[in-house]
């Protein structure tokens, strides 16, 4: 390959800031390997980018989609992309299509982020997790739905269906659908999760398309359940974790970490993460239509698995319940997240291509719905451990994300 055909990439770290140099010709060609460069370092956590492009010498409207497309990835994760340095040929082209004053100028951390700094950092073998103290009160109410026993039972009916509405303050999952009524979601029925105002599910009707719903105004999602874990109220605590360099954050360990900072016995998780793996589950059909089978082989048709491959990134929105030692009641809701002894828990997840996560204080409705109204949700899961021996997929993983957490101190049945 000739010189001129040849491009360098440096890297030089000012403190939140990450400097590159770019040299060589920033054509078609070359775009697609600047582009993968960009997505690296902000994948790896830099979100605030500074380039030096003076030995640039020419720049096409590839190129200039490359730019644009950084710049507003990060500045929708409260992140900066400025140019610093440019070539009168660069700097020219920029000019004549208006966006000299738009990436153009200082790039550092934006001032007036809302809440303040962490109260704590903890160490943890994986990396780091700060503490920001939210609400002053010290729970959220917490409402059971149904009984989970049913869908293996074959005795489901228009009975067994509430109508539950999930504002801006619900964390809830469970088996539901959309639709006006028992007998309108009836082959319909999967997994969904509300979380801040928005609430995705997955149909069990054979499309196998995920469909979601955002609160706006006087719009509150409405969910017919079969069965499910409601909360409302406002987080206690926001917790910031971040992995070190190729280590990952197993769900486990994650929810005993949480658990642990909280000190409560049982804990509502809500969660906006990037995921390094996603290991979970999905029904196939609808428990209202005939008894759910969870022997082999018949498993096969109800359930669909997802053992995501490790190193493919995706960025969830989360929500469940975690316990060491839960009430009767809330017991059949729950699973063990490892074994015994340990914590037991139910996670329902909406998964979204990867996307990165803005760094310091996020607050939850706000940041479910920058989610769901900016990136097209892929599927709605049941998180799970798959432990089987050889051929068993693990869990989950995370590299970094945002929980929001408050204790339960009792449970009770929801009415319609």
């Amino acid at each position: 390959m000739s010189p001129e055909r040849q491009m360098e990439v440096t890297k030089q770290q000012h403190g939140n800031v990450l400097e590159l140099s770019i040299k060589g010709r920033l054509d078609n060609y070359w775009s697609e390997f600047l582009s993968e460069r960009l997505n690296t370092v902000v994948n790896d956590g830099a979100h605030h980018l500074r380039l030096d492009l003076s030995e640039v010498n020419y720049l096409s409207s590839a190129g200039i989609g490359v730019l644009v497309r950084i710049h507003q990835q990060l500045k929708a994760i409260q992140g900066t992309f400025v140019i610093d340095k440019a070539s009168d040929r660069v700097r020219a082209v920029l000019k004549l299509v208006a966006l000299e004053s738009i990436l153009f100028g200082t790039a550092s951390r934006p001032a007036g982020v809302p809440g303040g700094s962490p109260t704590q950092t903890l160490e943890i073998e994986t990396g780091t997790i700060d503490v920001y103290n939210l609400a002053a009160a010290s729970s959220m109410d917490c409402h059971l739905i149904g009984d989970p026993r049913l869908i293996y039972s074959g005795s489901v009916d228009a009975s067994n269906c509430q109508t539950r509405q999930l504002s801006d303050s619900s964390i809830a999952l469970g088996l539901g659908a959309f639709g006006a009524n028992y007998d309108d979601c009836r082959s319909r029925f999967g997994e969904f999760v509300g979380v801040g105002g928005c609430c995705a599910y997955l149909p069990t009707d054979g499309t196998s398309v995920p469909d979601y719903l955002v609160s706006a105004e006087k719009f509150i999602p409405e969910v017919q359940v079969l069965y499910g874990i409601e909360c409302h109220g406002a987080p206690t605590q926001l917790l910031r974790f971040e992995c070190r360099h190729d280590a990952r954050l197993p769900l486990r360990e994650l929810v005993t970490q949480c658990l642990k900072i909280s000190g409560a016995n049982t804990l509502v998780i809500a969660m906006l993460a990037e995921a390094s793996k996603v290991v979970g589950a999905a029904l196939s059909s609808s428990p209202a239509v005939a008894a759910a089978r969870m022997d082999f082989p018949h498993v096969r048709d109800w359930i669909s698995f997802l053992p995501a491959a490790a190193g493919v990134r995706s960025t969830l929105v989360m929500g469940g319940i975690a316990s060491t030692d839960p009430w009767p009641a809330l017991a059949p809701f729950l699973r063990p997240l490892d074994g015994d002894p340990g914590p037991v828990g139910h996670f329902h997840t909406a998964l979204f291509p990867h996307r990165p996560i803005q760094r310091g204080f996020l607050e939850l409705a706000a940041t479910a719905h920058g989610m769901f109204q900016s990136q097209a949700i892929s599927s709605v899961l049941h998180l799970l451990n798959d432990r089987r021996p050889i051929t068993g997929a693990g869990e989950t993983t995370f590299v970094r994300g945002a929980c929001w957490i408050a204790a339960i101190d009792s449970c009770r049945g929801a009415t319609s």
